[in-house]
């Protein structure tokens, strides 16, 4: 059995980010959202995988290959044009020739129910189309579907102002044979985008089985940066794997759940508190204190005093002295000068900054600022000194 991993939506909602990479290759706990979803499907037995992707698919493919890096075989369909995703699923279908069963997933949602558990559902339940369906108090901005006895399907309604139930749709399907004579027949909607809500809709309406898998395990569509940051934590608070391969001097404090990057160095009187992860050849220098809820790219250097909490820092970034950044996503090859403050708070996230930018010194940000892809910002008054 294969999966399909839909992956090429432009990530709007993810801007200032996705200006500069697919949104699907955003880093939650050090890797990218699409290698979790590998993970995920490699783990409940799926080794083949078709990823279907957008015309400027090459930082997907270069990083991803054939897949063997990850123990998985992916091949690669093109959407070239965003018709809506179950027209993305239909160009994966050359790919499926002989498989009377696939699983289809959103490249840009992160999961911890059990498929393999969904895949018993489905087959003891003999259905046609089986979906991963979760209890929300606001199921308005949603997919959402009213099941009846038995949780089988009886209606889909993609985004409602009056929702039939609280149930929305997860992001998760799987799919037998008749999933296609229905796509065949399936019109634009308003917006002119071919919907998988109402290619299943049809496969209802048509009196095919199909059936709502409820999950209660956490799931989480990654759309906003808010959304990066809380994955980013669920992740990082379930590390299973602890080490340091770098160099930690004299006086560091290393507390909790950590990993630490080859050749990376920890300096004198830096602190580290789990659940925190940091590439490789690194530098966190003397003052630093990290975590918890961190996690920083490769060739990064944090030069003194920085203080880093609930924030993801991408790799090639330089973060001055005495800064401090909390509840922030920090893209890549950025200059971040002394004494900036960026910080956040549980209803509202401290900054986005987009790749290649420079922050001057002592920059304040206030709480919900979003800076786009090579910005440049300094003090006023630094400008008129450097004038005179």
């Amino acid at each position: 059995m294969k999966a399909v991993v839909l992956a090429a939506g432009k990530g709007t909602r993810m801007r200032p980010l996705t200006f500069t990479r697919p949104k699907h290759m955003l880093p939650v706990a050090g890797k990218p959202i699409l290698e979790h979803i590998i993970g995920f499907l490699r783990n409940a037995g799926i080794n083949e995988v078709v990823m279907v992707v957008g015309p400027e698919s090459e930082y997907i493919t270069d990083y991803f290959g054939d897949g063997s890096r990850f123990d998985v075989k992916i091949e690669y369909a093109e959407q070239k044009k965003p018709l809506g995703l179950a027209h993305a699923v239909s160009m994966a279908r050359y790919l499926l020739e002989g498989e009377e069963r696939f699983i289809t997933v959103l490249g840009d949602v992160l999961f911890k129910l059990n498929l393999k558990d969904m895949l018993t559902f489905h087959t003891k339940r003999e259905a046609k189309a089986t979906i991963a369906v979760s209890e929300a108090a606001d199921p308005t901005p949603f997919g959402v579907v009213k099941v009846v006895d038995g949780f089988r399907v009886e209606r889909l309604v993609e985004k409602p102002k009056v929702p039939p139930s609280n149930l929305i749709i997860a992001g998760l399907y799987i799919f037998e044979n008749e999933f296609w004579d229905c796509l065949k027949d399936l019109k634009p909607s308003w917006r002119g985008e071919y919907e998988i809500t109402d290619a299943i809709q049809l496969m209802v309406d048509r009196g095919y089985p199909v059936y709502g898998y409820l999950t209660k395990k956490w799931w989480k569509d990654t759309g906003r940066p808010t959304d990066l940051l809380e994955a980013s934590q669920k992740f990082l608070s379930e590390l299973s794997e602890f080490y340091v391969l770098g160099e930690v001097q004299r006086e560091v404090e290393i507390r909790g759940p950590v990993q630490i990057g080859r050749d990376t160095v920890i300096y004198e009187g830096a602190k580290v508190f789990g659940p925190t992860v940091i590439g490789e050849r690194c530098e966190v220098g003397p003052g630093c204190l990290i975590g918890p809820n961190v996690e920083i790219g490769n060739d990064v250097r944090l030069v003194e005093n920085v203080e880093l909490r609930n924030a993801i820092v991408m790799s090639h970034t330089l973060i001055s002295n005495n800064v401090q950044i909390t509840d922030s996503v920090i893209g890549e090859n950025c200059k971040i000068g002394s004494g900036v403050r960026a910080c956040g708070n549980s209803n509202v996230f401290g900054v986005v900054i987009g790749d290649n930018s420079v922050i001057g010194p002592g920059i304040s940000f206030s709480p919900g600022s979003m800076l786009g892809p090579n910005s440049s910002i300094k003090l006023k008054w630094e400008e008129t000194d450097n004038e005179g």
